[in-house]
């Protein structure tokens, strides 16, 4: 069979919409995150799976929910600070080009994922158990601690991650449902790739960048 334009055309459609290796590599460790919370909860007999409510309510809670956590990400923007702008760069030098090459899909995948993963972890498994375990209060400050470690790629976002994660704690305490801060998590993270990333997202590695490599 010959090769014709069609043929050539297709490949390079299919070239042109393959996902980036450092790509599937935040996929996998943020689904990782997800499975680990899944075997953790059946070794210590909590069953997160059942804290999900799909009323309409529910739903509208996490859109609502959203709004303040983008409207401190934008606000971000209007400060003028030294760690503000040492995070800024650091969004720009390091978390950026990790997304080079992904279009708008793979960045909703990421936030889908990452809010799947690390809420089941976080929220539905160590501030749930510690919670039952020691009380509510020591659940929501070492699942918001332990968030903000796993976020630690500077220690600006350290900070602002385990503020993001004590108030999804508190979402979380307030409705008992899983649904509402994935929901919200999946939103903002999508919302804040598309800021930093989105309009970059077409855009090859750099030359030099080793496409294997991926800070988490």
């Amino acid at each position: 069979m010959g090769r014709g334009p069609g043929r050539v055309e297709l490949r390079a459609n299919i070239s042109c919409s393959s996902m980036p290796r450092r790509i599937s590599y935040i996929l996998s460790f943020e689904l990782g995150l997800g499975v680990l919370a899944l075997v953790l909860a059946l070794v210590f007999g909590l069953q997160p799976w059942l804290q999900f409510d799909l009323a309409f309510s529910q739903w509208l809670i996490g859109l609502v929910a959203t709004l303040p956590l983008v409207l401190g990400l934008v606000a971000l923007g209007w400060v003028r600070a030294k760690w503000i702008e040492e995070l800024q760069r650091f969004m720009r030098e390091v978390v950026v080009p990790m997304f080079a090459g992904a279009r708008w899909w793979m960045l909703m995948l990421v936030a889908l994922a990452a809010g799947i993963g690390e809420e089941l972890l976080f929220r539905g498994v160590i501030q749930a158990g510690l919670g039952d375990w020691i009380g509510p209060g020591f659940g929501l400050l070492a699942a918001s601690l332990l968030f903000g470690l796993v976020h630690a790629m500077s220690r600006a976002y350290f900070l602002l991650a385990t503020l993001a994660g004590l108030y999804l704690g508190l979402l979380y305490l307030w409705t008992g449902n899983l649904l509402v801060v994935i929901l919200v998590h999946f939103l903002y993270d999508w919302i804040a790739l598309y800021i930093y990333v989105g309009r970059r997202g077409n855009e090859p590695p750099a030359p030099g960048t080793d496409e294997d490599r991926i800070t988490l």
